[in-house]
């Protein structure tokens, strides 16, 4: 069944991220393709501009500055008003714009070297049927004409805004898409988890309780003990749908973070006030490295809630300490505090792992002892609320140390 619910999973995250892939890949192609037509488009655009002008020259031949050659259909020259020696131009029937006259009844051609005076010319060519020659028109390269026909290269400046805009688009709204599908994931993976972790107690409690209803003639002392795990397996259950309240809060609720000005270092005396008898039942010394205050902008509540589940994570799992050690560096925008054990410490392969939700590096004791897996999941999240951080590594000497950064503003 995990194996079907994954699956669905998969196909519900990979099927709107092709969809999407592929409508980015086509609305980008679009865009370039239509910035190079363009670009192209203006330039033949500006050519036709100058063979439609040639052309009228060509019918009525007013304007004495051009050039204009008459060109019989075999190709050879009958007159060229820039040369009275006609004898010394070739035949020009393989010339493009003389074959396009030919066969389109106009054509012209760009940039190319006359063999008569070794200029560049532009060339527009006019076929006249009834008296069965071509007559052509054509301009030197000058530099004014070399400027008008120069590509204009504003249709690929917009394009390449409007394609930048698009890209800016599609970028934020797959960061959101993907924000969406993974807090979605995230959800249904708690929803999975804590089912999983509801059963074990409500199981327990139900065995209880139906062996309790089958025997009333059981001995009191039994029937205290059957209703102290009963209590025992319902706190947990407590306990465990508490901290998925608090991590579905931060989830799911847009922070935004109070102006209240509290103070860190009361809050952690508290705690160390609270916890005290229990550290010293496991011989644990604390040992609070702090300055009087500590103040900074937030809810009470929660940083109580990330400091009292490091302290509480320590007095369940630092086994082999004796110590336990809080120290803070201040600077200028930003609290880091590193809390710290002297016991056997966490192996390698669990410390990137210690923050993940219900994630226990030993999961019948963490049970025994009444944990959910979730502490060190709400300390990360509340950290990162704060603007901060939370890691974990091995203390030098032996021990686990959490590193939590908070933001003072």
């Amino acid at each position: 069944m995990k194996n079907n619910v994954f699956t669905d999973d998969v196909k519900r995250v990979n099927i709107p991220n092709i969809t999407f892939s592929i409508t980015t890949i086509l609305v980008v192609i679009f865009t370039i393709s239509l910035g190079i037509y363009e670009y192209q488009r203006d330039h033949e655009f500006r050519c036709d501009i100058l063979h439609a002008k040639l052309q009228l020259n060509n019918y009525t031949r007013n304007d004495t500055s051009i050039r204009v050659t008459i060109i019989d259909t075999l190709g050879n020259v009958l007159y060229d008003s820039h040369e009275k020696d006609i004898s010394k131009i070739g035949n020009h029937l393989d010339r493009k714009e003389v074959q396009e006259a030919l066969h389109y009844m106009s054509g012209y051609d760009i940039k190319r070297i006359s063999n008569l005076n070794g200029e560049k010319y532009f060339y527009s060519a006019t076929y006249f049927p009834e008296r069965g020659e071509i007559v052509r028109s054509s301009v030197p390269y000058s530099a004014p004409l070399t400027t008008s026909l120069e590509r204009d290269y504003t249709s690929l400046y917009y394009t390449m805004g409007i394609l930048t805009l698009i890209v800016i688009v599609l970028y934020f709204k797959a960061r959101l898409t993907h924000s969406e599908q993974d807090k979605q994931r995230i959800k249904h993976q708690l929803t999975e988890n804590a089912a999983h972790e509801l059963k074990t107690p409500a199981a327990t409690i139900y065995g209880y309780l139906e062996t309790l209803i089958d025997n009333p003639t059981m001995p009191e002392n039994k029937k205290n003990e059957f209703i102290e795990r009963c209590f025992i397996q319902s706190k947990r259950m407590t306990n465990l749908l508490l901290d998925m309240s608090v991590l579905t809060q931060l989830d799911e609720v847009r922070f935004s973070r109070p102006t209240t000005n509290i103070d860190i270092a009361d809050i952690l005396n508290q705690i160390s006030r609270e916890t005290s008898s229990q550290f010293e039942e496991r011989n644990i010394e604390q040992r609070l490295n702090i300055p009087e205050s500590l103040p900074i902008d937030g809810d009470s509540s929660l940083i109580y809630s990330l400091f009292r589940n490091i302290f509480s994570n320590t007095i369940a799992y630092a086994a082999g300490a004796n110590v336990f050690e809080i120290n803070v560096n201040i600077s200028k925008d930003k609290y880091t505090f590193t809390l710290a054990d002297n016991g056997i410490g966490v192996s390698a392969e669990h410390i990137p792992h210690l923050f993940e939700r219900f994630y226990r590096t030993d999961k019948g004791r963490s049970r025994r002892l009444g944990g959910t897996g979730l502490g060190l999941a709400i300390v990360k999240n509340i950290a990162i609320q704060y603007g901060g951080s939370a890691r974990a590594y091995t203390t030098a000497g032996g021990g686990l140390t959490i590193e939590v950064i908070l933001s003072k503003k």
